[in-house]
């Protein structure tokens, strides 16, 4: 074997060996990056019901877990579509305050293969910003993010669209124009 065809086998052996640390890599079960929550699995409860969380706004600028019992859905699509419904009602506790406005109504959603959930309100007469301070948008978005990031653990991260479209913004503040990701900073640890 000559020093040129040696030189080729080598490579051929280093890339196979590094093909299977990065597919080894990658298989790894990886803790939560900070400021992100690793979804729990939702607990099931009798028959065909779930016990979800739902984050609202509370006093104090703070997000606030409500539990709440949704029918178990068939698909991962079904069980997002439920989930935003319900979080667009608005909370039962009188403590807690809506994310969005009444006008504000689920569109659709979708998932794609990659775990990218994709949620559409439509704003009925609105084109312009929510009318929202900085904190209220914060809250607003990741209210939804998190509500869906940490009752569905196959959803990576929200796409959010307003009206059919992927605006730079919903309230004038935060960026809504990138994936969006769960974040626990904004979470209280108990009701006010």
């Amino acid at each position: 074997m000559n020093q040129r065809t040696a030189g080729i086998f080598l490579a051929v052996i280093l890339l196979i060996a590094l093909g299977i640390v990065v597919l080894w890599w990658t298989q790894q079960d990886r803790p939560a990056a900070p400021g992100q929550v690793a979804a729990p699995e939702a607990p099931r409860l009798e028959g065909d019901e779930v016990l979800t969380d739902l984050y609202f706004q509370g006093n104090g600028g703070r997000l606030f877990v409500e539990q709440r019992v949704l029918p178990v859905s068939e698909t991962l699509e079904e069980r997002l579509s439920s989930l935003l419904e319900a979080f667009l009602l608005g909370p039962e506790a009188e403590n807690l305050y809506p994310a969005f406005p009444p006008e504000v109504s689920l569109s659709h959603s979708m998932v794609t293969a990659e775990g990218v959930a994709y949620v559409d309100l439509t704003i009925a007469g609105q084109n312009s910003n929510l009318p929202w301070g900085s904190r209220e948008e914060m809250l607003a978005v990741y209210g939804l993010v998190d509500t869906v990031l940490l009752n569905l653990p196959e959803i990576q991260g929200v796409i959010l669209l307003r009206n059919g479209e992927q605006r730079s913004t919903f309230g004038g503040h935060l960026d809504t124009t990138r994936l969006l990701l769960a974040n626990d900073d904004l979470v209280a640890d108990r009701l006010p």
